[in-house]
């Protein structure tokens, strides 16, 4: 997995309204899918986040932790949809990004 700064990223997602978001988790899921072969690709999964209303981003952020896992981090699945559930998931991808770091 690609490794990013965290920094970098807290200061992405501040300055770019909402776009940098967008774009990590489309190319997070596509190195995910990479990995493991599981899930869709970036314009799947990015189809998939409209039209379930984001919905789908509750099941992503849990199957995501789960493929992390397998790569051999530690397990936050339930973790990520917890956040996801009570907070939003704002600080999840945050979390995951910290993880594939520590697996590259």
């Amino acid at each position: 997995m690609k490794q990013r700064s965290i920094g970098m990223m807290i200061l992405l997602f501040l300055f770019t309204f909402g776009i940098y978001p967008i774009y990590w988790i489309i190319m997070f899921q596509v190195e995910l899918k990479k990995q493991t072969g599981e899930g869709f690709g970036g314009l799947g999964h990015f189809l998939m986040l409209i039209f379930t209303f984001g919905i789908y981003g509750l099941y992503w952020q849990y199957a995501a932790g789960k493929r992390l896992a397998q790569q051999g981090a530690e397990d936050m699945s339930i973790i990520y949809l917890i956040l996801a559930i009570v907070i939003g998931g704002f600080i999840n991808p945050f979390l995951m990004q910290n993880q594939a770091n520590k697996l590259a």
